[in-house]
Formats: C-alpha cells, sequence, structure tokens
C-alpha cells in the first residue's frame, strides 16, 4: 500500500496533474488496491468493484472500529484492522508527499511520517527495536538539509536561497555535522534513560501500592504470536502444573478481564490463604527463569503455601489475587530461581456435588449490561442438554462443549455485532476467548467465575523436567466453590494437548492430554482426546464436512491477500487497467449516442471540448484571456501547419455556435472532423501508454476546471 501510494503520488505530478488530480489518482489507487486485498470475490470478472464491494468495504471498516473499541494492542492482525491500517498508511503517505514537493513543508512532513513510526512503539511491549529509528532520523536529516536556506517553517510556500535553487550551499557542512551528532547522541542516550514500563530515576510517587503491568491478556496473546519460542522457563516438577501469574475477575463493557490491580504486601512465613480450602494435594515446583523480561508478577502453582530460594526474597503477596509479585523496582532476571509449595485443590465428585456454589457479595458473578443475551441462551442450552443439575455439573457441561469447539490463534472474522457472539458463531478461537467465554457462561447462571493467566505445564524433557515456552502462554477459568476453594477448569482444545482438563472423576489431573494419550490412555471422560488421536473419516463425517466447511481465510472481507491465491500486485495493476478502461468505455458509448441526437450547436461544442479534454491532457489548459481560435492554434503549433487548418476550421465553427442565430447544417459534421484531425495530431508523436495517460488525465483536468470556473462565478 505504502508502495503503490507513493508510485501514483510520484506519477501524478510527473504528468504535471494538479494537487486535486493527484488526490483522485491515489484515491482510484486505494480503491482498487484494497478491492483486490481485501474484497476479491465481490469483483465484477474479478477487477471492477461492485456494490457488494462497497457493502463488505463498509462493514468490514465497521468491524475495524469495534476491534479498536475492545482490543486491548497488541492485537492479532485481524481483516478489519488490517484495513483501516492500510488506510491510514495511505492517507499519511500521500499526505507526506505532497507537505515535500507541492507544499515544500518538510517540518510538517517529517511529523506527519512520524505517526508511522510513533504508534507501533507506543502500543507494542517493549522492544529493543529503538536503533531502528537511526534510518528515519537520518532521512529526516537528508530532507532537512535539502531544503537548507529555504524557508521550511510554514505550511506553504518556500523562500528561494541565494543562489536561485532553494538550497544555500553554505549551511550545508554546518547542518551536517549538527545532524550527524544528534542522531549519535540521541542513540546512545535512548538505551540509557528509562523507558515505559520501566522504573524512573527517581520515584515521586513513594514505596508500595499498587504493581504496575501490562495487561496479562495482552501478554498472553503476545506470547502466542511470538517469534522466539525458546525457553522463558524451566521447572522441576513431581507432576505437571499450571504456573498462574494472576487471577482477573471484572469483567468490562469493552469484553475484557481485568482486575482491580494487584497490591503486593511482605510475606512472612506461610503464604496466607485467598478462601478456605478443602482436600488438596501438595506440589513442590522448582523454577529457574531464562527469559521472561521485565516480568513483576511471579509464575507459581495455585494455591502458594511457601516460597523459598534466592528470587523469593523479593516476593510481595496479594491475597485478594493469590498472585505473587515483587518488591518496586524488582523484575525476574534471567538466572533467577526459586521454590514453591503449593495446595492444590482436590475434591471428590461427591463433595462438589454437594456443595452450593455462590458468591457472598455476588461481585464475582456480576456481568456489564452489554453482554449479548446469546451468551445466557446458549449457556443454558448447553447445562439443559447435559442434565446438570449443580454448579459443579453445570460447569463441567460447560467445559466440555467449549472443548468440542476448534483452537486457532486465528480465528475467522464472523460478522456479528460483539466479539463474544463472533466467537460463538465460528466456534474458532484461542484460549483468552474459551476461557473469557466460559467464565462469562457461568456467571449468567450465577456460578462465580474467574479467568486465570499463566502458563501450561511445558514440554517433558525428562524425568521431572519441564521447558516452558512463550507458546505455553495461557488463560483458563477458575471456579469458586465455598469451603473448597478456587477450582480450575480447562475449556481450551489445545492442538499440543498441554492442558489439564479436569473430569467428573478426577478435578487434579497429574497428567496432560497429549502425555495420557503417550501413555495409551483413552478415557472417554476427557473431552478434546479426539484432536490428539487419529480416528477413521466416516461416511457421515464427509457428509457434514460438505454441507459445513471450515472457514477459510478466501473469504469475502477475511484479508486474504489477492482473493483465492491471486498475485495481488498482478490484481492490482489489473485492476487499475480495468476501471481507465471501464470509465472510458462508458464515455464513449454515451458520447457517441449523444452525437447522433444532438443539435449541430451542441455537436459544434462538444467537438470543441473533445480538443480542449486532449490539451489538459497534455497539461496546456486554456487561459481567461485567450479565445478560442487563439488556444485551438496555440495547440496546433506543436505540430506545424498540417494542425493549423483543422485548428482553424474548428474555430470558425465554435464562433458561429457562440455567437451566430444561425448555424450552417454542415457545420456539425466540418467540427467533428476538424476536431478528429486535431486530436490525432496532438497524440501521434506520443507513445501508446502515454495516450492512455493522456486520455485518462484529460476528463478529470477538464471537469476540475470547469468546477474552479462555476465556483469562481459565484
Amino acid at each position: 500500500a505504502l508502495l503503490l501510494a507513493i508510485g501514483m503520488s510520484w506519477g501524478a505530478r510527473r504528468l504535471g496533474a494538479g494537487p486535486l488530480t493527484g488526490l483522485v489518482a491515489s484515491a482510484l489507487g486505494w480503491v482498487t488496491f484494497c478491492s483486490a486485498a481485501f474484497f476479491a470475490d465481490t469483483l465484477a470478472f474479478g477487477l471492477l468493484p461492485t456494490p457488494a464491494t462497497a457493502d463488505a468495504a463498509v462493514a468490514l471498516w465497521v468491524r475495524g472500529l469495534e476491534l479498536i473499541q475492545v482490543r486491548p494492542a497488541p492485537a492479532f492482525a485481524e481483516a478489519g484492522l488490517i484495513f483501516i491500517t492500510v488506510t491510514g498508511v495511505w492517507a499519511v503517505v500521500h499526505a507526506v508527499e505532497g507537505l515535500v514537493f507541492r507544499l515544500h513543508a518538510p517540518v510538517a512532513a517529517i511529523a506527519m511520517a512520524l505517526v508511522l513510526w510513533v504508534v507501533p512503539l507506543a502500543l507494542a511491549p517493549p522492544t529493543t527495536a529503538w536503533p531502528w529509528a537511526v534510518p528515519f532520523l537520518a532521512a529526516s536529516a537528508l530532507l532537512l538539509l535539502a531544503f537548507a536556506g529555504a524557508d521550511v517553517s510554514g505550511w506553504a510556500g518556500a523562500r528561494r536561497a541565494p543562489d536561485g535553487r532553494g538550497v544555500d550551499a553554505s549551511l550545508l557542512p554546518t547542518g551536517t555535522v549538527i545532524a550527524v551528532v544528534a542522531i549519535v547522541a540521541g542513540t546512545v542516550l535512548a538505551g540509557v534513560l528509562p523507558g515505559f514500563g520501566q522504573n524512573p530515576w527517581y520515584e515521586l510517587r513513594g514505596l508500595g501500592g499498587t504493581t504496575l503491568t501490562t495487561n496479562p491478556i495482552v501478554d498472553i496473546r503476545t506470547r502466542l504470536v511470538a517469534r522466539d519460542n525458546g525457553p522463558v522457563m524451566r521447572v522441576e516438577a513431581q507432576r505437571p502444573v499450571y504456573l498462574r501469574t494472576t487471577s482477573l475477575d471484572v469483567y468490562s463493557e469493552n469484553e475484557e478481564w481485568t482486575n482491580a490491580g494487584i497490591t503486593g504486601g511482605p510475606i512472612e512465613g506461610t503464604v496466607p490463604f485467598e478462601v478456605d480450602l478443602g482436600p488438596v494435594e501438595q506440589v513442590a515446583v522448582d523454577v529457574s527463569v531464562e527469559n521472561l523480561p521485565q516480568a513483576v508478577l511471579v509464575p507459581a502453582p495455585y494455591q502458594a503455601l511457601e516460597v523459598a530460594g534466592p528470587a523469593a526474597d523479593a516476593f510481595q503477596y496479594d491475597r485478594s489475587t493469590s498472585t505473587l509479585t515483587l518488591d518496586r523496582g524488582t523484575t525476574l532476571e534471567a538466572g533467577d530461581s526459586y521454590r514453591v509449595v503449593a495446595a492444590i485443590p482436590a475434591p471428590s465428585p461427591e463433595q462438589l456435588d454437594g456443595v452450593a456454589s455462590f458468591a457472598p457479595d455476588g461481585a464475582l458473578t456480576q456481568l456489564p449490561g452489554n453482554v449479548s443475551p446469546r451468551v445466557a441462551q446458549l449457556a443454558r442450552d448447553i447445562v439443559a442438554r447435559a442434565g446438570a443439575d449443580t454448579p459443579f455439573r453445570q460447569a463441567l457441561a460447560v467445559q466440555n462443549e467449549l472443548r468440542s469447539w476448534r483452537y486457532s490463534t486465528d480465528p475467522p472474522q464472523g460478522h456479528g455485532s460483539q466479539a463474544m457472539d463472533r466467537f460463538i458463531d465460528a466456534k474458532v478461537g484461542y484460549c483468552e476467548q474459551f476461557a473469557g467465554t466460559m467464565a462469562v457462561m457461568l456467571r449468567t447462571l450465577d456460578i462465580p467465575a474467574r479467568v486465570a493467566v499463566g502458563y501450561t505445564p511445558g514440554e517433558r524433557i525428562e524425568g521431572n523436567q519441564y521447558v516452558i515456552t512463550n507458546g505455553n502462554a495461557h488463560a483458563w477459568v477458575e471456579v469458586l466453590f465455598p469451603g473448597i476453594g478456587w477450582v480450575a477448569f480447562e475449556p481450551t482444545p489445545r492442538e499440543d494437548g498441554n492442558v489439564l482438563v479436569p473430569t467428573a472423576a478426577n478435578l487434579a489431573p497429574s497428567q496432560t492430554l497429549a502425555q495420557r494419550v503417550g501413555d495409551g490412555v483413552i478415557d472417554p471422560e476427557v473431552p478434546g482426546l479426539g484432536d490428539l488421536v487419529p480416528t477413521p473419516r466416516t461416511d457421515r463425517d464427509a457428509a457434514d464436512a460438505a454441507i459445513a466447511p471450515e472457514p477459510s481465510q478466501d473469504e469475502p472481507g477475511a484479508g486474504g491477500a489477492g482473493g483465492g491465491g491471486r498475485d495481488p500486485l498482478l490484481v492490482v495493476l489489473l485492476g487499475l487497467v480495468g476501471v481507465a478502461v471501464l470509465a472510458g468505455g462508458l464515455v464513449a458509448v454515451r458520447s457517441g449516442a449523444d452525437r447522433q441526437t444532438a443539435a449541430p450547436r451542441e455537436r459544434v461544442l462538444r467537438s470543441r471540448r473533445d480538443v480542449e479534454r486532449v490539451g489538459r491532457g497534455l497539461g496546456l489548459s486554456p487561459t481567461a484571456w485567450e479565445t478560442d481560435l487563439e488556444y485551438l492554434q496555440r495547440l496546433a503549433h506543436r505540430h506545424g501547419d498540417p494542425a493549423l487548418a483543422p485548428a482553424r476550421t474548428l474555430a470558425g465553427h465554435v464562433a458561429g455556435a457562440r455567437y451566430a442565430s444561425t448555424l450552417p447544417a454542415t457545420a456539425a459534421t466540418e467540427s467533428e472532423a476538424a476536431a478528429g484531425a486535431l486530436r490525432a495530431r496532438l497524440l501521434q508523436p506520443l507513445s501508446p501508454w502515454r495516450r492512455a495517460v493522456v486520455r485518462g488525465r484529460g476528463p478529470i483536468a477538464l471537469a476540475l476546471g470547469d468546477l474552479r470556473r462555476r465556483l469562481g462565478r459565484r
């Protein structure tokens, strides 16, 4: 999009087009590019936009605006977000090109281009990408040096330097030195100054208080699609466990799970319980940190009882969320190690069946008013089909239903008005969507639930050793049973099977699904095993697949570049040609039909406009003080005497059409012949490509000229 925008703006300027013509050309390119990239299946003949293209564009734009409202950055690259981003990039590039080459305002152009650099850095997680600012700074310095000596402070106009070329050569050496010093100093100091999310040099707010960190849900999404899938932790444990960082118990109107903040306090002896616990299984876990940059939340199994080890001296504890955090100014660094002894709730099914789950103050079942009624209805339908009559059985029923859906970190877009609606329609998503939706469903059934975030057990390498990577970032559901504690449920059907799924017979499984398959254990009560164990494809399966195929990224509006595997650049070029041909064809057909019925006076004046259209396409527009004869002769003089005769003939008939009371019947025919000869002489020396450009540019320039004349009269 960026390269095409630059190319079209540059081409329009090189052909002598004015700002409005350049804008129209750029907008036409944007329409063609976006149509081919996002809405290929709605194009006529695979090239031309249709009303269906406009409808799909509006729908995708609205979808993108919704995602901006409900998705914290960084978000997955969904089609609606890409569509808006492409449009924004296109607009900025066109504006920068105009500010530099048309308005001679490099400072304003640099400020505009800075948007494309700063916005991603402001939204993305902390990275070490700041050295990439050097090319931007160097380009900005070169642009300013190119205008050395000119007045570059305004938005329009440039005061020429003494040498007459707009550049004062005497300023170049000094300006170059200043630019180099500024860039070097800036890049060196950038690595020293504290950045976003880092500790300041001097703390003005005092010590203690709420832990400040990125939204854990955003952290999960970022890690799931991270390119670096190396180890983040190494764990030694008697059995696989989830390492929980915190819990989220507030569901907002933006369809986002958060909490009220994490306030840590010192740990003295045994870690206090968040709530009363029933039967538990004690597990000791040793964690060695390898790559958790800027981590202020400590991954640990729930519920922690004791903490020890070198890094534990800096641990703090928030009892309201059962979260281990760190002293202010401290983060987990590579090489840190610690041990956590945890009490994992392990009640029997009979104990859970006998407990009525409830939230004492109602906060853990609270939902905003904009939750879709469909979510609550689906929850009721699920528990009704399962015959679940206790909160425990209802939670299992919802878990098992969601585990029959499909896992993907690149889910299809859907067409609903809310994100959760689209998820339950598509039945495809990633862990955040599965966990968040299950927790909302349970709350609609008056079951206190929240979302827990952290890591799945990781890959077992030998003995009791596990390796955890970014890909193990995860979200699951916790349900509160008074006297029992928070019990974990697993609704996400992860493809790697690295999850612990409770069943009616085993609420605290000691093996992941992948381990159960490896051991040859096929338990029908464990939903999701079918995803890991190959099964023969039956005729019924084939029929179902034919009726309901899996969602495709090549569906209209799904963002499949090029539409159905076509080369996007080829489609863009063909689309530009197709639009031009269609426009020219429509004009030719309409003009031919009108000429057959028009009066001679109209035909003469139209012939004159046909010549002016070619003239404007060549950059030769009539001036306010020229007569028709003077203008037509000026055009004809480009090609010598052979063109003067038709120019004079046409000018004579035009004068008669404008001022005479009567017009000979032959005037129309002679004018059309003279106009045709003059146009042919004007276009003859040009290459076929140049002729096409002139024919395409002429009508636009003529229409803009008419518009300026009308506005001038008013």
